[in-house]
């Protein structure tokens, strides 16, 4: 087959570095049993090759921000096609912005939020565009795990209990908070010139708005998404246009439940419920992975339908005596199986296809065996998959995608089987426009 290798969820994470647990509630799920971080750049990233989907390099999370390594995955692979260059997009950059946006908006507690999704992570490149890691934090550069994050995040949590943010009046004041954020991240005094000679010390300014009257982004190290080019399709006339990543992401809707305007915006498209109309989502996606666009997909993890082989399966979960640890996630397709293609029979995932071939994968009476995902929990580990296809890659089988799997609440930080309902763990996709 392919030699590749809803409105928006919100992706949240009660992130226990030690242990990897995710809510039950739909957290943004690190990988079960999660090592401490201080081993990020231990593990060597996936170098196998890839064709179609020409993704960058498998990267691992450190704490519950699995959407924006998504994104991230997403934006980069679009580059890739467009220049021919892996571009190592910085999540920290991201991951900052997004903590400021929460705690000088009063959208903070006593903790800050690492949850979002792909809307709100198109609108944090809208307004402060995206860094490259060596631009950011250069020591990170090129390193599979970022132990700054999960620093960062334990001293900004610390700051809004007992520090400098803990009263309300003070989460206010924009320049003590881009301060705090500053000192949590330990940043070189270059990057927070380059920061605050663009934005302001007291963030008056967004690269969208205010982007006339200062350096260009070139010299401040800060690209435009107007800047970053991305390869897209056009699918009224079926020619590839070296775009931007602004005409990838487009603008918000009226409302948060609106489409992205744009003619090239990617969008959100919700799993149906009925079997027909969940053929006719999975044909979309096939197109679209045809053609090697990077499809980003949320769904809903047990951990114990993960296999030794990399792979979720609701028999694993059978064999396992039931629901495990879970929570949501947010990751990007990379390839797919598909049996009882008319005068094919079965289209293996990583072997290549012919055209014909393909189409007659789009049959209405083909049935997906299942969706290979590109993931952000690391790459060669051995001591929690063995037996993965491709390092740093997981199967999500039909039968799982489909579900209906329990999803269950927490008791005591630990999933109780006896309060369960049943859920379907395919949440959304996001799609190039016109599929």
């Amino acid at each position: 087959m392919l030699d590749l290798l809803k409105n928006s969820r919100w992706l949240s994470l009660a992130a226990l570095v030690g242990l990897g647990c995710a809510t039950s509630l739909g957290g943004c799920a690190t990988n079960p049993d999660q090592d401490d971080v201080s081993e990020a750049a231990e593990e060597g990233a996936s170098t196998d090759a890839i064709t179609q989907v020409n993704h960058t390099k498998v990267k691992r999370q450190s704490i519950g921000n699995c959407w924006l390594y998504a994104t991230v995955s997403w934006l980069e692979a679009l580059n890739k096609m467009a220049t021919g260059e892996e571009a190592d997009v910085s999540e920290s950059y991201l991951t900052f912005w997004h903590w400021f946006d929460q705690i000088a908006n009063g959208a903070s507690g006593t903790e800050v939020s690492t949850g979002g999704s792909y809307g709100v992570a198109a609108e944090l490149i809208n307004r402060y565009g995206v860094m490259l890691e060596k631009d950011f934090i250069a020591a990170e550069a090129g390193t599979e795990m970022s132990s700054r994050q999960a620093s960062a995040l334990s001293a900004m949590n610390a700051s809004l209990k007992d520090g400098a943010l803990k009263d309300p009046a003070a989460r206010r004041d924009r320049a003590k908070v881009l301060a705090e954020l500053f000192k949590a991240w330990n940043l070189d005094e270059t990057v927070k010139r380059n920061i605050t000679n663009t934005f302001g010390t007291s963030v008056t300014r967004t690269i969208d708005k205010s982007y006339t009257t200062r350096k260009t982004p070139t010299t401040m190290k800060i690209q435009r998404a107007r800047d970053f080019a991305a390869k897209l399709k056009d699918v009224k006339t079926g020619e590839w246009k070296t775009a931007t990543l602004q005409d990838a992401i487009g603008s918000k809707g009226f409302s948060s439940w609106s489409a992205r305007t744009g003619a090239f915006a990617w969008q959100e498209v919700d799993f149906p419920s009925d079997a027909k109309s969940r053929r006719a989502f999975f044909k979309r996606v096939q197109r679209a992975l045809h053609d090697g666009q990077p499809v980003i997909i949320s769904w809903f993890v047990d951990f114990n339908a993960l296999s030794s082989s990399a792979t979720f399966s609701v028999e694993e979960i059978a064999k396992r005596g039931g629901p495990g640890r879970q929570g949501g996630h947010m990751t990007v397709l990379h390839d797919y199986e598909i049996t009882n293609v008319p005068g094919f029979g079965t289209l293996k995932a990583g072997e290549s296809a012919t055209a014909d071939q393909l189409q007659a994968a789009l049959a209405d009476e083909a049935q997906l065996s299942f969706l290979r995902i590109k993931n952000s929990w690391g790459s060669f580990r051995p001591d929690r998959w063995n037996d993965a296809v491709i390092p740093g890659y997981h199967d999500l089988t039909a039968g799982y995608l489909n579900g209906p799997v329990k999803k269950c609440s927490e008791k005591d930080g630990v999933t109780d089987p006896t309060n369960c309902f049943d859920h379907t763990p395919l949440w959304d996709v996001t799609l190039p426009a016109g599929y």
